[in-house]
């Protein structure tokens, strides 16, 4: 689903953490419920109608929950990709956004559609590509031990020796 009229306010005052206001054009909410209602009908019925057979109207309003929640769901979705689509690299999540209070938010036919997502981001940028170390950040190549001068090292004559396990056959 491709959203029209789509707003966004990104607030980026946290290092590790996104805020993202989102609001969705009242059309835009018009298409979701219908489609929701649309893709519903065929597994539900309404007072005089047999199952599939009833109007979007009676579908939309005797199923109201259901087809805010799905309409809601296709919505959030869309708008969320397309969103993140335009954001630059460090702004984008290291973690799935999640829906801020959203038993507040109102679906409602015809109405603009507002809500907020929170996410975390990785402010090293390490999370975004873990093979290549960041400029600045360092990194350990796997299966090299680093050796902190002020602790000895592992394994090493007159450093701290691993204590043996009984029975792991390295004694």
């Amino acid at each position: 689903m491709q959203i029209a009229q789509l707003e966004f306010q990104l607030d980026n005052s946290i290092l590790t953490q996104r805020k993202l206001r989102l609001r969705i054009g009242a059309q835009d909410v018009i298409i979701a419920i219908n489609q929701a209602a649309t893709k519903l009908k065929p597994d539900v019925s309404a007072p005089g109608y047999r199952k599939g057979k009833a109007p979007l109207g009676l579908i939309r309003k005797h199923h109201a929950k259901r087809v805010k929640h799905d309409a809601f769901e296709e919505l959030r979705k869309a708008a969320i990709e397309q969103v993140l689509k335009q954001l630059p690299k460090q702004d984008q999540p290291f973690l799935p956004p999640e829906v801020q209070d959203r038993n507040k938010v109102l679906v409602s036919y015809g109405k603009p559609l507002t809500f907020e997502v929170h996410y975390m981001i990785d402010p090293t940028g390490v999370g975004q590509n873990p093979e290549q170390p960041q400029q600045d950040q360092g990194g350990v190549m796997s299966g090299y031990q680093v050796d902190h001068p002020a602790r000895g090292s592992m394994g090493i004559p007159g450093g701290p020796q691993m204590p043996q396990m009984p029975g792991d056959g390295s004694s």
